[in-house]
């Protein structure tokens, strides 16, 4: 099943809210941008089931994990200096399984 992203507004960068009732396989939470990188300031993912999760770039190259959650599993990150994608590569995650989750990414796009 896709995730459902929703992008409120923001003076400078970018939030992005991601939820899925049935995670599965690999899905983009920002698009890149031609020239541009993408800056990841927070991320914080949430499952309510088991399963593995692995934070990547589009070529794809994991950034993190995977991770392996339980039940009601939570990881929180806030990056000083901010975790850099390559020039026009997309930030996606990829699930192991299929289960609920939660993700929420701050950032920019320079």
């Amino acid at each position: 099943m896709a995730i459902a992203i929703t992008t409120p507004g923001v003076k400078h960068g970018f939030i992005a809210n991601a939820t899925s009732a049935n995670i599965s396989g690999t899905e983009t939470l920002v698009a890149g941008v031609s020239g541009k990188r993408i800056k990841v300031a927070h991320l914080s993912i949430q499952s309510d089931d088991a399963i593995g999760i692995t934070i990547l770039d589009s070529t794809p190259t994991a950034l993190i994990g995977e991770l392996q959650f339980a039940a009601l599993g939570f990881h929180q990150w806030y990056f000083n200096p901010y975790m850099e994608l390559p020039v026009g590569l997309s930030l996606q995650c990829d699930a192991d399984g299929a289960g609920v989750v939660w993700i929420f990414v701050q950032g920019f796009i320079e």
